[in-house]
């Protein structure tokens, strides 16, 4: 996330304190902080239903946007987290007297509530289906609009065309257009670049599909991923998908997409050649710097996809050396290797190394800094691939005097968790070591 991003969020949430501030002095302050937290829950969900347009200008803001996904999951408990403490710290004032509809107000405020509550979970269990997940998801903005109408007509020591009550307001109205933008506006809206379906090929466990642009087509840099979609049946959904060429004359666009889902499952037995397709973007700054510094790709399993356009871009630009690690488990899993190497055949500056576990090789600290030559503070070290892996490997090559801004990667997953799959599995590995530790005190003999 960017700074200015941050500095937005911050500020956005604590300029309400201008006004709440006095009002403590007359009337019930736990009562006005439980209105300010509630107001912050507002402005942060209005500002969550926002980001989540993929309007331009906003990656400007937020940063890339893998990072405006992770921003958008922790905005969202964020809000959630504040909305409850709103919920528990009474904010009744003695006094006051609402409107016609404040009692209404007030119960639809738990409504909404309570929605948004299930629907914040349901967002960060990852195990729940991705079509339920993002069925589930649209709801959201449908008990945000239940918060609003509660804020609206609720009692409180101000009215809605007072200073604080059109700020906050502003971030209600943002929110609620942003959802209509999104539910309703942007699903008939001509933005986006007409495709059809050139080529599918089968791969091991991968399809690789080819576009052809029908029209002027997309322009985009080697690493970055678009939204693709289909209009097939049950494959209109947009999904985002790196593009694992780089950029071409005629514009077309080659997806390598692994078998991780039903959706994907569907597309390789489904999908057609000649089919129709939308494409939105390009998205991402995961994207090689100018320079002749040494560059570490590594890529694992499918997270291979932009480093094989980040080859076929190096026939076409200045570069320092570059060095390739492709880790796989086995040889069988590794469909680009033999296009790589004739790749790297041709191109002086980049070496290719198939890092395969199943033969007992394994990619360490100590052999990247040892084919640097002692080059490591000066390198760029870009990573594609599992996440723990790449908590390792970062921690390990910024001990060693990597700058830690060199590490780049991308968010490869739009949906994650906050650990509860972690946290379940920890819970279940103990539970088991106690019963098991309770047997064989039972099986013990007494003496």
């Amino acid at each position: 996330m960017r700074l200015i991003g941050f500095i937005f969020i911050f500020v956005a949430s604590t300029v309400p304190l201008l006004w709440y501030w006095p009002l403590m002095s007359s009337s019930d302050p736990i009562a006005i902080f439980s209105q300010y937290i509630g107001s912050v829950a507002l402005i942060l969900f209005g500002t969550n239903q926002f980001i989540a347009t993929r309007l331009p200008g906003l990656e400007f803001v937020f940063g890339p946007l893998d990072r405006i996904y992770v921003l958008h999951k922790w905005l969202g408990i964020t809000a959630m987290v504040c909305l409850g403490l709103h919920d528990i710290i009474d904010a009744e004032i003695n006094g006051l007297r609402g409107g016609p509809l404040s009692g209404i107000a007030e119960d639809i405020g738990e409504v909404g509530l309570y929605g948004l509550l299930i629907l914040t979970i349901a967002s960060v269990i990852t195990f729940i289906p991705y079509h339920l997940w993002k069925w589930s998801h649209r709801l959201i903005g449908i008990f945000f609009i239940l918060g609003t109408f509660h804020f609206f007509f609720i009692e409180k020591p101000f009215s809605n065309l007072e200073p604080l009550g059109l700020y906050v307001s502003s971030f209600c109205l943002l929110g609620i257009f942003s959802y209509i933008w999104l539910a309703l506006l942007r699903p008939l809206s001509p933005r986006g670049h007409l495709y059809q379906v050139a080529s599918i090929k089968h791969l091991t466990g991968l399809t690789e599909v080819v576009l052809h642009p029908q029209g002027q087509g997309l322009k985009h840099e080697s690493g970055q991923f678009v939204f693709l979609s289909l209009n097939a049946a049950g494959l209109s959904e947009e999904h985002p998908f790196t593009l694992s060429a780089a950029p071409t004359q005629d514009r077309a666009l080659r997806f390598s997409i692994k078998e991780l889902g039903d959706y994907t499952r569907r597309l390789r037995a489904e999908l057609k050649v000649g089919t129709s397709a939308k494409v939105l973007g390009p998205y991402g700054r995961f994207t090689f710097p100018k320079g002749a510094d040494p560059q570490v790709w590594i890529g694992a399993g499918i997270g291979v996809t932009p480093f094989l356009a980040f080859a076929e871009s190096l026939k076409s630009r200045e570069s320092g050396p570059v060095k390739l690690y492709y880790c796989v488990r086995e040889r069988g899993e590794i469909p680009y290797a033999q296009e790589l190497e004739q790749i790297a055949k041709k191109t002086e500056n980049l070496e290719l190394s198939v890092i395969n576990s199943n033969q007992g090789s394994r990619l360490t600290v100590d052999r990247i800094v040892d084919d640097l030559g002692g080059r490591l503070m000066e390198a760029h070290v870009f990573f594609c691939g599992p996440v723990e892996m790449r908590k390792s490997l970062k921690k390990e090559l910024v001990l060693e005097g990597l700058p830690h801004g060199r590490f780049h990667f991308e968010e490869f997953q739009m949906r994650s968790g906050v650990g509860l799959n972690r946290l379940a599995l920890w819970l279940w590995n103990r539970g088991t070591q106690e019963i098991e530790k309770r047997k064989v005190i039972t099986a013990s003999p007494t003496e």
